[in-house]
C-alpha cells in the first residue's frame, strides 16, 4: 500500500499566507489575494511583504514568523533564491503546507535540482506538505480557495460542480479551467503539480477519489515516476465510481527501432502506458475539448446498458448522417417495434411515419411540442437504450422547444443526447441545467457517446481485476545479457507446458548427420548464439532442409558465420519443421515504471511492419489472457477463419498465465519472447523460436541467480 500524502490542508485551509504578496493584482503575489477576495474565500488571508503595511486592503506582515497566528497554507511567490529561507521560516512558524509558484529549480539546472531536493527534505522532515515548485497552484471551488495565479480566473466566476482536474502542466491546466467555465461545466477542485517535489499526480488523484464533491477526474500527464502509486490511486478512484479521463503527452516511439527484441520495439513507452490505462479502466482522450465533451455526458447521465439508439431529427438528411455516424462508432439504429410505432404514430402529424431514424420534419417549427410528444412515446421503447435528438436553429421557438424536451426527458428514464446546430446560449444552458447535454455537431456528440460507452466497459474490465496485486517494478538495467533460444526454452519448459518441435542441439556437421536417426526431415537449422538474436536477418536460419548433406553443409556454414563474427556459439539447433497455419508473438518484459508486462500479437518476422498487439501487466488470469487474444484484429485467423484450424485458446491462456507468474517472480530475467508461437494445422500451438534477456546479477535483486551461458545442449522433445 502506498502512503499517500493528505491534501486536506491544501484544499481546505482556514488561513492562507502569501509570501511575496503584492498590491498589483496582475503580479504572481497579487493574483491569489485578488481572486479570493473577489470570489468570497471565508478564511483569513495574511499578505507577507516587508515593504508594505497593507496589501489590497489587508494588513501586511514583514515575515511569516511575525503573523503570530496559525497558518494552514503558505503561498510562496518570490524569486527562487528566497524560497528555501521562506520555507525554513514557515516550518518554524508552524505552516502546514506550502504552494511554491517560483521557478528556477530542477526544470532549469542541476544546481536548481539540488535546491529542490533540499526543499523536499525540509518539508518531509517536518511533516509539511509541498506543492511545486514551479507550479500554478491549486483551487477548491466550494471553499473558494484559489492558491493560484492562473489568468483563467480573470474573466470567470467559479462554477461549482463535480469535475476535478489534475495536471503536470500549469498552462494546460489553465486552458482546461478556462474551457470548462466557458462551457458551463462545474468544477470541484483543480491542481497543477509542477515539479512534483512533494505532491504528485497520484497523491492528487487519491485525494479526489475520496472527495465527496468530485464525480469525474480529468488528468494531464507527461511522465509518471512512481507507477505503483499512480495505479493504486487510479484504481481507488475508479472503484469509487469516479471515472478518469486522461490526456497523456508523448506518443513518439523514438528508439524503438534499436530495441533488442520485437517485444521491445512493439512495447514502446506510449503503448505501455496505454496498456495500463486499458487494464485499470482509465479513458484516454486526445484533447481538452474531447475531455469536456465526455465529462458533460458522464456528469449528466448514466451510461446506457446497451448500444441500440433511437434517432429523432428535424431533418431527414441529418437523421441519416446521425445513423451513419452511430453505426460507424459501433452503435446500432434498429427499427422500432410495432407497439412503439403505434405510440409514436399517435404523437405525430398524419404526414409523418414512425421510422428509425425518425424525421419529424419542419412541422416542428409550427408545433414545438412534437419533439416532446415523440420522446414521451419512445421512452418506453423496450429495445432502445438511448436517444439522440437532432435540432437546427429554431429561432424564436427555441425556448418553448427546450421546455418541451426538459419535461419529456424527466419521464424518459433513458440516456438522451441533443445535437443542436445554431442553438442559443440560453437554451443550451437551460437544457444542460436540466441534465440534457447539448453538442454543436453530430461527430462531436457521437464521439462523446462512444467514449462514455468505453468508460462503462472499462469499468467492467477493472472490476474483473480488482483483487489482483501487481509486483513492484524494478529499475531498468543499464544493460542486459542475451541468451540464445535453447536457454529461453529451458525456462519456458520448466514453468509451463508449451510445445516445442522435436529438436537436437549439435556441435558439428557429424553430430548433425547422427541426429537424423531420431529427427524427421524436413528440418530447420538455426544458429544458437547470444550475439545473434534475430537469426533470420543474418543468415542464421535455414528452413526445409531434407538431405543429410544439405543439413550438414548448413551446420558447417553457420559455424563459419559464428567464427567469422567472433560470436559466442552454443551450438546449432536442428528442429523438425512444423506445418504452420498462423503465427503469434508472445513477449514478457519488465517495465521500470509499472512492472512486468505481457504482450500478445500477430507474430512472425514482419511483426513490426504490421503491428496487431495487446498488452497487460502481470499477473494476468487465464480468462483475461484469452480475452486479449480474442480482441486482436487477427483473432479470427486463430479461431477457424475460412476453414482454418481452431486453436485451443483457453489452454494456451492457462499456460501463458503460468509462464507470466514465473517470469514476474524471477527477477533475473528482463525479457522473454516467443516468436513465432505457431498455430499448427492440427490446432495446437508450438513455440518455434524464443529468446531471453537477463539482468546482470547485481541488478536482479537475487543473489542466487546463476548464469546459464555455459550450457551446451538442449533435450529433444
Amino acid at each position: 500500500m502506498t502512503a499517500f500524502k493528505s491534501l486536506d490542508v491544501l484544499f481546505n485551509p482556514a488561513s492562507i499566507a502569501v509570501v511575496g504578496a503584492s498590491s498589483n493584482e496582475m503580479k504572481l503575489g497579487g493574483r491569489p489575494i485578488a481572486y479570493m477576495k473577489k470570489m468570497g474565500y471565508r478564511g483569513t488571508i495574511y499578505p507577507v511583504n516587508p515593504k508594505s503595511r497593507d496589501v489590497q486592503g489587508l494588513p501586511a506582515y514583514p515575515s511569516l514568523s511575525s503573523i503570530g497566528q496559525p497558518i494552514d497554507l503558505a503561498i510562496v511567490a518570490t524569486p527562487a533564491a528566497m524560497v528555501e529561507d521562506a520555507i525554513r521560516e514557515g516550518i518554524t512558524a508552524g505552516v502546514r503546507a506550502f504552494v511554491v509558484f517560483s521557478s528556477g529549480f530542477a526544470e532549469l539546472s542541476a544546481e536548481g535540482g539540488e535546491i529542490q531536493t533540499r526543499l523536499r527534505a525540509l518539508c518531509d522532515a517536518a511533516g509539511v506538505l509541498l506543492l511545486g515548485p514551479n507550479c500554478l497552484g491549486a483551487i477548491n471551488v466550494r471553499n473558494r480557495v484559489i492558491a493560484s495565479f492562473t489568468t483563467a480566473m480573470e474573466d470567470h466566476d467559479l462554477i461549482e460542480g463535480g469535475f476535478a482536474f489534475v495536471s503536470q502542466s500549469g498552462a494546460l491546466g489553465a486552458y482546461w479551467l478556462d474551457m470548462m467555465f466557458q462551457r458551463g461545466i462545474g468544477v470541484s477542485s483543480w491542481v497543477a503539480t509542477g515539479n512534483e517535489a512533494g505532491v504528485t499526480v497520484a497523491d492528487a488523484i487519491y485525494h479526489l477519489a475520496r472527495d465527496p464533491d468530485t464525480r469525474v477526474i480529468g488528468c494531464y500527464i507527461e511522465d509518471i515516476k512512481d507507477g505503483p502509486a499512480f495505479r493504486e490511486a487510479a484504481r481507488t478512484a475508479i472503484a469509487a465510481g469516479k471515472p478518469i479521463l486522461l490526456i497523456k503527452a508523448g506518443r513518439s516511439e523514438t528508439g524503438a527501432a534499436a530495441a533488442a527484441s520485437h517485444t521491445g520495439a512493439l512495447a514502446g513507452e506510449d503503448a505501455r502506458y496505454q496498456a495500463l490505462f486499458d487494464q485499470i479502466g482509465i479513458l484516454r482522450v486526445n484533447s481538452l475539448l474531447e475531455m469536456g465533451d465526455v465529462a458533460r455526458l458522464v456528469l449528466m447521465q448514466p451510461a446506457p446498458t446497451g448500444r441500440n439508439v433511437g434517432v429523432i431529427s428535424v431533418s431527414g438528411g441529418a437523421g441519416v448522417l446521425l445513423a451513419d455516424e452511430l453505426e460507424d462508432a459501433g452503435f446500432t439504429v434498429p427499427p422500432f417495434d410495432a407497439e412503439t410505432c403505434e405510440r409514436v404514430d399517435a404523437a405525430l402529424p398524419d404526414y409523418v411515419s414512425a421510422n428509425n431514424p425518425l424525421d419529424v420534419t419542419g412541422g416542428v417549427a409550427g408545433d414545438s411540442s412534437i419533439f416532446g410528444r415523440v420522446l414521451d412515446a419512445l421512452g418506453a421503447a423496450p429495445h432502445h437504450d438511448s436517444f439522440v435528438l437532432f435540432i437546427g436553429l429554431m429561432g424564436s421557438i427555441s425556448g418553448d422547444l427546450s421546455q418541451s424536451l426538459v419535461r419529456a426527458f424527466a419521464k424518459a428514464g433513458k440516456q438522451v443526447v441533443v445535437v443542436w446546430i445554431g442553438a442559443r446560449p440560453d437554451v443550451v444552458a437551460e437544457l444542460e441545467r436540466n441534465g440534457l447535454p447539448v453538442y454543436p455537431d453530430i461527430p462531436q456528440a457521437v464521439a462523446a457517446m462512444t467514449q462514455a460507452r468505453a468508460l462503462a466497459e472499462g469499468q467492467g474490465h477493472a472490476d474483473a481485476l480488482a483483487g489482483i496485486e501487481w509486483p513492484t517494478p524494478l529499475p531498468g538495467p543499464e544493460a542486459c545479457d542475451a541468451r540464445s533460444e535453447v536457454h529461453a526454452q529451458d525456462f519456458i519448459r520448466a514453468h509451463c507446458h508449451l510445445r516445442f518441435p522435436a529438436q537436437k542441439l549439435v556441435q558439428s556437421p557429424e553430430d548433425a548427420r547422427a541426429a537424423l536417426d531420431t529427427l524427421k526431415a524436413p528440418l530447420a537449422v538455426k544458429l544458437q548464439s547470444a550475439d545473434m538474436l534475430h537469426k533470420s536477418e543474418h543468415g542464421g536460419v535455414r528452413l526445409g532442409l531434407t538431405s543429410a548433406d544439405e543439413i550438414a553443409d548448413a551446420v558447417r556454414e553457420m559455424m563459419d558465420i559464428a567464427k567469422a563474427g567472433s560470436l559466442r556459439l552454443d551450438g546449432i539447433l536442428l528442429q523438425e519443421m512444423t506445418p504452420v497455419a498462423q503465427e503469434l508473438i508472445v513477449g514478457f518484459r519488465r517495465d521500470p515504471v509499472f512492472g512486468p508486462l505481457l504482450l500478445i500479437g500477430r507474430g512472425g518476422v514482419e511483426v513490426e511492419l504490421r503491428p496487431d498487439r495487446a498488452m497487460a501487466y502481470l499477473p494476468m488470469p487465464a480468462q483475461a489472457i484469452s480475452a486479449m487474444i480474442h480482441n486482436l484484429d487477427s483473432a479470427p485467423l486463430f479461431t477457424g477463419y475460412r476453414g482454418g484450424p481452431t486453436g485451443d485458446i483457453a489452454t494456451l491462456a492457462q499456460e501463458l498465465s503460468r509462464l507470466g507468474d514465473a517470469f514476474a517472480a524471477d527477477e533475473s530475467i528482463e525479457e522473454i519472447e516467443i516468436n513465432p508461437l505457431a498455430l499448427s494445422r492440427d490446432g495446437s500451438f508450438v513455440a518455434l523460436d524464443a529468446l531471453s534477456l537477463h539482468r546482470p546479477v547485481a541488478q536482479s535483486g537475487r543473489a542466487d541467480v546463476q548464469s546459464t551461458a555455459g550450457r551446451s545442449k538442449a533435450s529433444a522433445e
